[in-house]
């Protein structure tokens, strides 16, 4: 991590110290990347206020600091930050709060509350019957079998985009038929099962497909990988899915996790509970998944 903008010594250690401290506590290698970046933004906002030392740091200068954020320009795109980019600048203040305390019995009052989302009651589901089109629509050959493993991964396991990208080989438990979803948003792993039905898909794509496109000569760990043996990126497998929409003659705008939110909504209305849905989905409390009865009730 580049910090050389940073001028206080205090701050530049207790980035590398934090980072470390996150290592500690097993969060993922992602997370231990981006975290302190936005402790590296606070730290530049305090020293531009001529604010040198933690122990200086009053409630109301955290308060500005987060307030800037919500409303600041988003680098990527037109807009302010999103609630969910904003709520994760609290996330990281609170977090380094605890280090502090943990670390150097240091007292940071973060009292700001996360903002709740706007439900959302505009995501699309797909039908079990069109997920079996999709299904249909998948080729004999190891591309198709790719097809197959990544529906099964997505509808089946209900997982995110960047939990599917992650996933390793070594993380298909064919002797448990689970799953194990190590990196996830929420950097809680959890074990996700995939009933018999499906759970072969997986076994002909890593068995007798993956070698196909992988080739002898070459090596990869990761689960999806592309016709040259690298690691597919998101944007393939979205546009993979895109085309089997077309040939199922699907005609709406599907996404990976509208395959996520297929299988929440088909849960439920099979009579799952919600906190056992909220499990599968690795959900960190059941707001997220309270969604799904709204959409349900859409649907009826």
């Amino acid at each position: 991590m580049k910090i050389a903008s940073i001028k206080t010594s205090q701050y530049k250690h207790y980035l590398l110290s934090f980072q470390e401290w996150l290592q500690t506590l097993g969060y993922s290698p992602s997370s231990v990347y981006y975290i302190p970046r936005i402790l590296h933004e606070f730290f530049l906002y305090l020293e531009e206020r001529k604010i040198t030392s933690i122990e200086e740091v009053k409630q109301n200068q955290i308060e500005a600091f987060i307030n800037y954020n919500k409303t600041r320009r988003n680098k990527r795109r037109e807009g302010a930050l999103s609630i969910s980019q904003s709520n994760r600048y609290i996330d990281v203040l609170k977090k380094f709060a605890e280090y502090l305390q943990h670390a150097h019995q240091i007292q940071l009052s973060i009292n700001s509350k996360r903002e709740k989302k706007e439900e959302k009651l505009d995501y699309i589901i797909l039908t079990v019957e069109e997920i079996k089109s999709l299904y249909n629509a998948t080729e004999e050959n190891p591309i198709g079998m790719r097809d197959r493993a990544m529906l099964s991964i997505y509808y089946v396991c209900g997982l995110r985009k960047s939990e599917g990208i992650n996933l390793e080989v070594n993380d298909i438990l064919f002797d448990r038929k689970l799953v194990h979803v190590r990196e996830s948003k929420n950097n809680q792993e959890r074990y996700v099962p995939i009933i018999e039905s499906h759970f072969q898909y997986l076994q002909q794509y890593i068995y007798n497909a993956r070698p196909l496109i992988l080739n002898e000569t070459k090596s990869e760990e990761k689960l999806f990988i592309n016709e040259k043996g690298k690691p597919i990126t998101g944007q393939m497998l979205y546009i993979r899915l895109k085309q089997l929409c077309e040939k199922a003659e699907i005609n709406k705008p599907v996404g990976l996790h509208t395959l996520r939110h297929s299988i929440a909504t088909h849960l439920l209305q099979a009579g799952i509970e919600l906190e056992q849905i909220a499990l599968f989905l690795g959900h960190r409390s059941l707001e997220s998944t309270q969604i799904y009865t709204h959409i349900m009730n859409k649907e009826q």
